[in-house]
Order: C-alpha cells, then sequence, then structure tokens
C-alpha cells in the first residue's frame, strides 16, 4: 500500500507531502530492522533517528518531528498499527485461527501449524506475539500467498481478547483450557472464561475447545478431549514423560496417535487433529506430522546430556501447568532435582496458590527440592533449598554432584531460569 492508502486508514495528519505515491514494503516498530521502502511506527518517540537514518520511507509518531520524508501523525501508534493490520487481514483475506486459553496457547499453535504446513501455505505467530502490538506485528507479515493465518491472543485483563478478535475477524477460533493465570487481575476463573470466549467477538465460524476442561465443557463449541461426550473422543491413552500414544476413532476406523508429549498437553494435540479434520487434512497425514513434531522453546523440552535427563519447562509456570509437570515425574524411580520458580501474575492470590505446591511436592519421591523467587521463598518445604534468583541458584549447583538425575526446571518467564538450564547442559 502506499503513503495516502496509510493516510486513510489510520485517519492520521499528514506532513511534508512528499513521494506519496511510494508503495511501504514493511511496516516495523525496531528502528534497528528499518530498510531502505520500510514505516517505522514509532511507540515512544525515541529511535525516529535512527530510523530516518537507516533509510524508512514513512514515519508514524504521535507527534511532529523535523524529518524530511512523509510523517503521519496519529493519536495512538497502537492502534494505529491495528487499524493498519485489519487492513491487510481484509486484503489478503486468508482464513485465520485465533487461539487463546491459559495454557497451551504456543503448542497448539505450533502442533497446528505442524499438521496444516502439509497442504496450506501458513504463516504463524513469531515467538509469543499475541497482544495488541504481538498480533499486528504478525499480521504485517501476511501476503497473498498465505492460505491460512494461525495467531496466539494472550490478555491480562477484559476487553483485550475483544479488540484482537474484532481486529483480524478469525474464521476458527480455539480455547485450550481456563486455568488461574491472570487471576490477580480477573478474581476468578470464571471472569477468566468470560475474557477468553471474547475470541467470539471477530469469529465468522466455528469454535474449537478442550471438551475436557470443566469450564469449557458447558459452553457451545466443537470438543475434543478423552471423555466420551466430546465430538472428538481419544482413548486407550499411553503416556510417559516425553512419548505418548492414544486411539481415536474416524468414520468407524481406529487411528493410533504417537506423539513426542506427555500427557498433560494430549488435550493440545487433539484440538489440533479437530481443527485439522475440519479443514479437510487426511488422518494419515495427520498422523505422518505428529510423530515428528518435536516440543520445543523451553516449553516441556527434554534434553538427554551425558549423565543427566532434563525438562526444561521454563517458558512461563501456572499451577495448572506445574500440576501437569510434576505428575509427568510421580511413578519415575530416578532421583530427581526440581527446580522451582515464582508463579507470577497471581496479584492477591499469590500466597493462596503457591501454598498448593507442598501437596503436589509430598507426591514426588526420591527427589531434592530447591524454589526460587520471593514467592516459593515463603514456602516452608522441609529440605529446600531456597534461592532468591537463578544466579545464587547456579552458584549453588556449583557445589553438587549432579549424576543420573531427572531435572525439572520450571518458573514464570521473568525468572530466565533458562541460564540454569544452560548451566546444566554445559557443565554437569
Amino acid at each position: 500500500m502506499n503513503i495516502l492508502e496509510i493516510l486513510t486508514i489510520t485517519k492520521g495528519t499528514l506532513i511534508n507531502k512528499i513521494n506519496l505515491n511510494i508503495n511501504i514494503n514493511k511496516f516495523k516498530i525496531n528502528s534497528k530492522e528499518i530498510k531502505k521502502g520500510d514505516c517505522f511506527i514509532s511507540l515512544n518517540n525515541k529511535y525516529i533517528k535512527k530510523a530516518i537514518e537507516n533509510n524508512a520511507a514513512l514515519i508514524i509518531a504521535n507527534k511532529k518531528i523535523p524529518a524530511k520524508i512523509p510523517v503521519i501523525i496519529v493519536q495512538n501508534p497502537i492502534k494505529a498499527m491495528g487499524q493498519i493490520a485489519s487492513y491487510i487481514r481484509k486484503k489478503y483475506n486468508p482464513k485465520i485461527i485465533a487461539i487463546t486459553g491459559s495454557c497451551g496457547k504456543t503448542t497448539t499453535r505450533n502442533l497446528l501449524y505442524t499438521i496444516l504446513k502439509t497442504k496450506y501455505n501458513c504463516l504463524q505467530s513469531p515467538k509469543n506475539y499475541n497482544n495488541h502490538i504481538g498480533v499486528p506485528l504478525t499480521i504485517f507479515n501476511l501476503n497473498k500467498h498465505h492460505d491460512i493465518a494461525i495467531i496466539e491472543m494472550g490478555m491480562n485483563h477484559m476487553n483485550e481478547i475483544k479488540y484482537l478478535s474484532k481486529m483480524v475477524k478469525p474464521n476458527i477460533a480455539v480455547i485450550t483450557n481456563i486455568g488461574t493465570s491472570h487471576i490477580g487481575n480477573l478474581k476468578s476463573k470464571e471472569n477468566i472464561l468470560k475474557a477468553k470466549l471474547e475470541i467470539q467477538e471477530g469469529l465468522t465460524g466455528p469454535l474449537f475447545v478442550n471438551g475436557d476442561d470443566k469450564l469449557l465443557k458447558k459452553i457451545k463449541a466443537y470438543k475434543s478431549g478423552f471423555k466420551q461426550n466430546n465430538n472428538l473422543y481419544a482413548y486407550n491413552l499411553t503416556s510417559n514423560f516425553d512419548k505418548s500414544a492414544f486411539i481415536i476413532k474416524i468414520k468407524n476406523k481406529e487411528y493410533k496417535i504417537e506423539i513426542n508429549l506427555p500427557k498433560h498437553l494430549l488435550n493440545d494435540v487433539l484440538i489440533a487433529i479437530h481443527i485439522a479434520l475440519y479443514l479437510n487434512i487426511d488422518i494419515i497425514n495427520i498422523k505422518k506430522a505428529l510423530e515428528n513434531y518435536q516440543n520445543y522453546d523451553m516449553r516441556m523440552n527434554i534434553i538427554k546430556t551425558k549423565t543427566n535427563i532434563i525438562i526444561n519447562d521454563c517458558y512461563n509456570s501456572s499451577l495448572e501447568s506445574l500440576k501437569g509437570a510434576l505428575n509427568l515425574l510421580k511413578e519415575k524411580s530416578n532421583q530427581k532435582l526440581l527446580i522451582l520458580g515464582d508463579i507470577n501474575e497471581l496479584g492477591i492470590y499469590k500466597n493462596k496458590i503457591h501454598n498448593q505446591i507442598p501437596k503436589l511436592l509430598d507426591k514426588i519421591t526420591n527427589k531434592k527440592v530447591i524454589l526460587i523467587g520471593p514467592n516459593m521463598q515463603k514456602i516452608n518445604y522441609p529440605n529446600s533449598k531456597h534461592f532468591k534468583n537463578y544466579q545464587e541458584t547456579i552458584n549453588y549447583l556449583k557445589t553438587q554432584k549432579i549424576k543420573d538425575t531427572l531435572i525439572l526446571i520450571k518458573a514464570s518467564r521473568s525468572l530466565k531460569l533458562e541460564n540454569i538450564t544452560n548451566y546444566l547442559i554445559n557443565n554437569v
């Protein structure tokens, strides 16, 4: 699109009316990434000079700036991002799959991408681009060749998913589960459900949910799970901490699905299968795609070193995902090292939720426990070690002999426990 089209879309004010018919290559918010012909959307007015030095063709900002290139002044650059994203979505008109939920959004997105790319040209959210900035950045990467875009939608408060859903108008929506993530802001799981259901605001097609979830099973949607009242029902489950298998029946014929994921992530797998079938992917191709699937990005990533097995699950944490990770270890006889950090964004519920962790730990035998962060430090668990941060923990681990051990590393992202993972991989 050219500068005049962008002016119309954003309803801004144009200064420096030169070269207005130039087509903009890409929209970016990082001045370091700007190349000739790009538009720089300034979110804080700090890096405009750098963007101009890198040959930006257009600046979108919320104040007048000294420049010799076109500048569109808008009241809110983030709102302008959403307006441009809506235009791009309408222009290319791919099928949009929007995913939300307390846990499992990224796993479900990766699973869908793995399956759907066998038949379609797919775009997916990079990393965790799932908010009012990340979703537009994902849409900015759309082009005429994309058949499907798979987009995560996250939230901390009411009306955030509503805004995103109206922006992208999904053809298919997914809610993976309803847990306690962000309960500090939303006060109850019922309110979390209401916030997640906002994904239907712009929805033009079906909603797919985890039918085994206590709250989601009550709503009208396509349901999948391990209970027989679901539309897609799985049975004969076998699982350990890194591999699982189950049976599904399609048109009265049984198919065994095998995947390199633990039990507590399998509802995400079933949702992905359900949507793939809806989009006319053959079950045999689904099976093949899932057999080669590997989890990554610090989400239940199994790392086998010369002497230990590490479960690297430190991208994020909630009470529900911690339960799932610990349940994997209950039946293992190995020596275990549990390195657990704070669960964040719990507000006034932080003590109540962290105080449930000792009961979960009691179910694990043959273990040593390391607790990290101010909330975990309040837990008086017998024989556990407490540290303020990952660096203190690494200093302690340097004094320990760790061999033939199953190590779980899990915390909210802000604790940066991947540094512990990297230390153990390289030094133990």
